[in-house]
């Protein structure tokens, strides 16, 4: 219905356009009024046509629900395919890192410690361990969360109270 409202409205939108501010007399001299008419006709027509043809298909279906549906056999479409080769994929090499001598002993240490590959390095981690912070255990941290949380409800009230 929608549709048929549609293009009853393109339909006249068109007329006005084509028409423009003629009046209608005009119009119908040169039988522009009535060949709007007659596609407006043809367009309700066919509309009605195809609104009576589902209908029947929709009664047809639900008086026997026993019955199959007939089968509508879809059509094959052949879709013709380029047949692509994959491109072949170069092996990758890391690059190699650049060749810099350097021989200041305190950047070949510190190389060492930052690349793990002395017994510096080691030793600076255990240390670390050793000398690391105290940390909350869990029955404090828990006793804090409450208390904070306990805080932050009263703090709502108290401002909803006011």
């Amino acid at each position: 219905m929608r549709f048929l409202i549609f293009n009853i409205v393109v339909v006249g939108a068109l007329f006005y356009l084509f028409a423009g501010s003629q009046p209608f007399v005009a119009a119908e001299r040169s039988g522009m009024l009535s060949k709007v008419g007659a596609v407006m006709e043809s367009t309700v027509a066919s509309g009605r046509r195809a609104t009576a043809a589902v209908i029947e298909k929709v009664m047809i279906q639900n008086a026997d629900p026993d019955a199959p549906a007939p089968a509508v056999p879809l059509p094959v479409i052949e879709v013709p395919v380029q047949k692509v080769v994959p491109p072949v994929l170069a092996k990758l090499a890391a690059p190699s890192p650049p060749a810099i001598a350097v021989s200041d002993p305190a950047v070949q240490k510190r190389r060492a410690e930052v690349l793990a590959r002395g017994p510096v390095a080691a030793v600076k981690a255990v240390v670390a361990v050793k000398a690391g912070p105290n940390f909350m255990t869990p029955r404090q941290r828990r006793r804090e969360l409450q208390a904070l949380s306990e805080d932050m409800e009263l703090l709502f009230a108290s401002s909803r109270a006011r």
